[in-house]
């Protein structure tokens, strides 16, 4: 098979391998859609300490199920199959007490276990066992069902916000995350107002199309002042911090209102200097802050099944495909940010 193997920081390159043989509790799938997302932009310039090189790296998946091995009974051949990241240890406090995504072994898809950027992906048979895979019928479209990690992810960031419909939301950054975050406020948690604060005027106009009521240009207006007039100085209910740029994470503690939630959902880069805290806006409007790693497998189901009930459409999110071949490119697309989800086809055209 092709696969695209990182090998240390800006050195990943397309070669030819074995296809990994099926053992007991394993099964192997023909990878349809493996997304690229914000983390393996980091992993390529800067790698990850949990990952070994060579590794196959990409854990927003989806494919069909081409074997599986002995003593698997939940998935069959031919089975349309969806792919988070996060997988459990089962073992922990945290494995234990439905915190998986917090799990202290830690253990993902991309990273310690062969990601999907290759014409076929093994899995482990503790991932089969345990993570966050999940069939899907037909109706749903491979390119669809590989955005159910990143989707699962924004559902972690509501729950972790404590949101309550009628609430408003802000959204810093029209980026992919950006644009599920926006869409899930408007149509699935019932908030009164989601504004978006995006610099590209491009990701504005979808952060509209994904249902946001208002978008700020942080260019040409001080984002704090402009969601103070929106919310009549209340401030926002819930924000999330859908980028790693430290100053909107200081920005965001601003415009939190009274017993409000900030969600630090965007990693910030190791470079970043610390952000400097505002104490007293914490204080005095005993508000919250929090943030949001990763996903559960409920929480990728869930994300599945508001996409099957057609409450979200996320697949519009994709401005870009490209094959295994060109993985070089597609990744530079993906980091100038000029379109919104780019995706890998590692097989090539195929029929949803």
């Amino acid at each position: 098979m092709k696969a695209a193997v990182w090998y240390k920081p800006r050195d990943m390159r397309v070669v030819e391998r074995p296809v990994d043989e099926v053992v007991p509790g394993s099964m192997l799938l023909e990878v349809k859609v493996c997304a690229i997302c914000g983390s393996d932009l980091r992993i390529f310039n800067e790698g990850n300490p949990r990952i070994i090189e060579p590794r196959i790296i990409g854990h927003e998946v989806s494919g069909q199920v081409v074997e599986v091995g002995k003593g698997v009974t939940r998935f069959k051949q031919g089975d349309r199959i969806s792919i988070g990241a996060d997988v459990p240890c089962g073992k922990c406090v945290h494995c234990l007490n439905d915190r998986p995504n917090c799990c202290d072994t830690n253990l993902a898809i991309g990273y310690q276990f062969e990601g999907g950027n290759a014409n076929f992906m093994r899995l482990d048979p503790l991932v089969v066992e345990l993570g966050p895979v999940q069939s899907f019928s037909e109706g749903l479209s491979y390119h669809a069902a590989a955005l159910a990690e990143p989707l699962a992810c924004c559902i972690n960031g509501y729950e972790r916000a404590l949101f309550q419909a009628g609430g408003s939301v802000v959204v810093i950054g029209g980026g992919p995350i950006g644009q599920m975050l926006a869409q899930l406020g408007a149509r699935y948690y019932n908030a009164a107002r989601v504004i978006v604060i995006e610099p590209e005027e491009s990701r504005r106009i979808k952060a509209i199309e994904s249902g946001a009521t208002d978008v700020i240009d942080p260019a040409k207006s001080d984002p704090v002042e402009e969601v103070l007039h929106l919310t009549q100085g209340q401030g926002a209910q819930s924000i999330f911090t859908a980028n790693g740029v430290a100053k909107t994470h200081e920005q965001a503690i601003k415009m939190v209102a009274k017993r409000g939630v900030v969600n630090l959902f965007g990693g910030l880069p190791k470079s970043s200097e610390p952000i400097q805290l505002e104490s007293k806006h914490i204080h005095y409007r005993e508000a919250y802050i929090t943030g949001s790693h990763g996903s559960t497998p409920r929480q990728h189901r869930k994300a599945l099944e508001l996409m099957e009930e057609g409450k979200l459409d996320v697949e519009n999110l994709i401005t870009h495909k490209y094959s295994l071949d060109n993985i070089e490119e597609a990744f530079q697309m993906a980091r100038s940010g000029k379109g919104i989800k780019v995706v890998i086809n590692p097989n090539g055209k195929f029929k949803e």
